[in-house]
């Protein structure tokens, strides 16, 4: 009997190798099988001569997830293999010596290092430092470090015994791959640090570059010393000065450029790319305490209550005004608290609220699945929890907190995980007043309920595997929302391998159709709008697309756009506006609706027939942006806040929102003049909604949010991942 690897060799021998889509599938099955560790099936892809170093889309090869995952032996066969040791990713830059070390995997960062792998001079100061003689000899036997790494290897020398080792070694100088013209206008530009109040001017002239630095006097640009030239040293962004005074480096992700560092006289000062560092002005008036009382008049304003059907309120707009959100309240203390009751297991999923009922989704292991993490970080691993879970939509009184009904949605073991500032549900259910739907991406099913928690309707969807975009086996959750529009359901499933934009009949579930994507995971949910008549639905991607609602068809697109977009689209006077915040642009469009085709702009430009004004940086990573009387507000994840004219695009102010930023994935809204926006430690800063910044409230649930909140009629629910609260004024 022939051995597997030999039939596989043959299967794959036999398909057409001249189709690029085929050439592609089999550089797709070297890189599964290197991620599996499977080298039986490497052994079978290569004897039937896919490319070793096959790249996905972003440049990364077999080799690099090899390593990532430590899988030696499959890291030894592509060696042998001739893979290449040396090629960066371009999103990252990252080679598979760098992921091996990132990850912990220290057989494979000692064979890459024998073999002759470049990149060795982090390894050589951080085995110095730890005193690791054994990497340490590696490293040294490598011999991939320039004088600067042993220079700061002796410095950080954890003993006597490595500062022998080091003792008498020297260094080479290391390659530096030549910059190209385009390579440094990216890099020129001008940088600035608040709280330094100084900048640098980076220009590219002549070949070279060279960096100048200014401080501002009466918001003039005043130069405080002579240009001096930038020498490439240790990378293809990072510099040194004449006779090594000074270093500059440029770190980013995705071709961007996000800060410069320059290291001077012992000191290191971090800039921003001008247009992305606060104005000193909103700097300033973000650090004032909050006002003393809120000039609008709080318990003056009506109260109309309105349903709160979706994902961020009627039309996913995030506006609540005249539903009595309150101004203070504190769950240490019990002001402004009107209820509050637990939720078992973990859920980002909001609430939403029809007529005088909450309703709210939840998902809870059977054991234990307790894991979460809150902050600024930027891990990819999955939780790896395997646990049996159960799935329940619940219904609340909305003004008193009391359970009302639960059922049970789906139970067993989720087929795909969940990030560490994920759950098992995250969707947003929709309700149309007569119905309510559900979906959970991990189970692959739509599940659609009668207000009183009886079963109408199921449909399977598949599994929604989202993720990682750069790797499929990074597992984050599926989080989109569905919506409800024209009897119909809307569910974007950006996944990986299938992406769809789907509709289901609202009564009976029945698939209307379906608009295949060519995406990555994504986390946005769709908005949908009326152009002329006609229903449109716009999705945020790694390209904008808008869609007719009817029959799926792609009705414009426009790019460039992030990677991983997460902001939901939304209408404001007029203008459609999406955004996102993630490399390798952070873009802001502001698009005229009932448009058709291609509706990107040519190089150099920033408006046109279609769109109304837009920005390349300044886009936000994980809250949804929000329109309110003619300012359109973005809060990043960090807490930085900028208001936009709707009009113009004119940014009027930027600043740490109550003056400390924070850590944010809940989206801000808006009611009755003001702004609201909760960090992931569950306080909510409450500005005043205008073209200048004042803080007015500072409140607290003492508790983890990660969700946005509902409010309606005098109640503003607000989840925490553990509890539900009803917030009175």
């Amino acid at each position: 009997m022939k051995s597997l690897s030999v039939l596989l060799a043959a299967s794959l021998l036999l398909l057409p190798a001249t189709a690029a889509n085929t050439q592609e599938d089999q550089g797709e099955a070297l890189r599964d099988a290197a991620r599996e560790g499977d080298a039986a099936r490497i052994d079978a892809l290569l004897a039937a001569r896919v490319p070793v170093d096959a790249p996905n889309r972003y440049g990364a090869t077999a080799l690099f997830f090899a390593a990532d995952r430590g899988h030696l032996d499959v890291v030894r066969r592509l060696v042998e293999a001739g893979a290449a040791l040396d090629v960066a990713d371009r999103f990252y830059q990252m080679t598979p010596l760098s992921r091996a070390a990132g990850s912990g995997h220290r057989e494979v960062v000692l064979l890459l290092l024998e073999r002759g792998a470049a990149g060795a001079g982090p390894l050589l100061f951080q085995a110095a430092r730890q005193g690791d003689e054994e990497l340490l000899s590696a490293v040294l036997e490598n011999g991939n470090f320039d004088e600067d790494a042993l220079t700061n290897a002796r410095d950080a020398a954890a003993s006597e015994d490595v500062r022998a080792l080091l003792r008498g070694r020297s260094a080479r100088a290391v390659a530096v791959p030549e910059l190209s013209d385009e390579a440094r206008q990216q890099l020129a530009g001008r940088y600035w640090n608040e709280t330094a109040e100084r900048g640098v001017l980076v220009l590219a002239e002549g070949g070279t570059l060279r960096a100048r630095q200014f401080d501002r006097d009466s918001g003039n640009d005043r130069f405080i010393d002579s240009a001096v030239a930038l020498i490439p040293r240790g990378g293809p962004r990072s510099f040194v000065t004449e006779g090594e005074e000074a270093r500059y480096a440029f770190p980013g992700r995705g071709g961007m450029v996000e800060r410069l560092i320059v290291e001077r006289g012992g000191e290191t000062v971090a800039y921003q790319p001008e247009g992305e560092s606060e104005g000193r002005a909103a700097a300033s008036e973000a650090a004032e305490a909050p006002a003393a009382a809120d000039r609008a008049g709080d318990a003056l304003v009506p109260v109309s209550a309105r349903p709160w059907p979706q994902f961020r309120g009627p039309r996913g707009s995030g506006i609540a005004d005249e539903q009595g959100v309150p101004l203070h309240w504190n769950a240490v203390d019990g002001t402004g608290i009107g209820w509050e009751v637990p939720l078992p297991g973990l859920g980002v999923s909001s609430p939403i609220v029809w007529e005088d009922r909450v309703f709210v989704v939840i998902a809870a292991s059977l054991t234990e699945d307790s894991e979460f993490r809150i902050g600024l970080y930027g891990d990819v691993a999955p939780v790896q929890n395997d646990s049996e879970h159960r799935w329940e939509l619940r219904a609340f009184d909305l003004t008193t907190g009391d359970p009302v009904w639960s059922t049970e949605l789906r139970r067993g073991v989720p087929k795909t995980r969940r990030h560490t500032k994920s759950s098992q549900a995250n969707a947003t259910p929709v309700t149309d007043g007569r119905r309510i739907v559900t979906l959970i991406g991990s189970m692959g099913v739509l599940l659609c309920h009668d207000l009183d928690g009886n079963l109408l309707w199921e449909r399977e969807v598949g599994v929604l595997n989202s993720g990682w975009f750069y790797d499929p086996d990074y597992q984050w959750g599926h989080a989109s929302s569905p919506v409800i529009h024209g009897g119909a359901v809307i569910v974007l499933a950006d996944v990986h391998g299938d992406a769809f934009l789907g509709a289901f009949d609202l009564e009976d579930g029945e698939p209307l159709w379906r608009a295949p994507r060519d995406e990555v995971s994504t986390f946005s949910t769709p908005f949908v709008h009326d152009v002329g008549g006609t229903a449109e639905v716009v999705v945020n991607g790694t390209v904008i697309r808008g869609y007719d609602a009817a029959t799926g068809s792609e009705r414009w697109r426009l790019g460039p756009n992030s990677e991983i977009p997460i902001g939901v689209p939304l209408l404001g006077d007029g203008l459609l506006f999406v955004q996102a915040g993630y490399p390798p642009v952070r873009p802001i469009y502001a698009i005229r609706p009932g448009m058709e085709g291609d509706l990107s702009l040519a190089p150099g430009e920033d408006s046109s027939e279609a769109i109304a004004w837009s920005k390349n940086r300044g886009g936000v990573y994980i809250p949804s942006p929000i329109f309110y009387r003619g300012v359109l507000y973005l809060n990043a994840n960090n807490g930085r806040l900028s208001a936009y004219d709707g009009e113009t695009g004119e940014r009027l102010y930027r600043a740490r929102i109550g003056g400390v930023g924070g850590s944010y994935a809940a989206s801000p809204f808006a009611a009755d003049g003001r702004l609201y926006f909760t960090t992931e430690e569950g306080e909510t800063f409450v500005v005043r909604a205008g073209r200048d910044y004042e803080l007015l409230a500072r409140n607290s649930v003492d508790r983890i949010v990660m969700a946005s909140p509902a409010a309606s009629g005098g109640v503003l629910v607000m989840r925490a991942i553990d509890r539900l609260f009803g917030i009175i004024r």
